[in-house]
């Protein structure tokens, strides 16, 4: 996803999480199984968070944790765990 000449970085940043939070709920909704979910969803998370400088990434990390919460996902941050059915 390209984004506009002259967009910062949080706004680019921003706009990726946007994109990514859009897919969501269609995407949750045709899963065959939860299984299936985490690989795809973090594969996208970390293409996000690399191209997040340091001083971002507590707001990327924030703004996952908040669109997974949304959905009734979420998960465990000590043992890199997650919990919850993203069906």
């Amino acid at each position: 996803m390209a984004a506009p000449p002259g967009m910062s970085a949080r706004a680019q940043l921003d706009a990726q999480l946007d994109h990514l939070a859009q897919m969501l709920p269609p995407w949750l909704e045709r899963l065959r199984h939860p299984a299936q979910f985490w690989p795809q969803f973090d594969a996208l998370a970390a293409a996000i968070l690399a191209r997040a400088g340091w001083e971002d990434r507590p707001h990327v990390l924030g703004r996952l944790d908040a669109m997974l919460a949304a959905h009734g996902v979420s998960r465990h941050a000590d043992a890199n765990e997650r919990t919850g059915s993203p069906s």
